[in-house]
């Protein structure tokens, strides 16, 4: 079984893509973390007739 990782990770395109996944994932969800704590009033959508 690690032999077949080590030839994955070989692969550049395999391991830029597990980097990106990673990194967008983190930002994703600092983001959003950060906007709930910053933020924790509903929002209010009023209708106008």
């Amino acid at each position: 079984m690690l032999s077949t990782w080590k030839e994955k990770l070989k692969n550049r395109k395999v391991v830029l893509f597990l980097l990106l996944f990673l990194i967008s994932s983190l930002s994703f969800g600092l983001g959003y973390l950060l906007a709930q704590q910053n933020n924790p009033a509903p929002i209010i959508i009023e209708k106008i007739n």
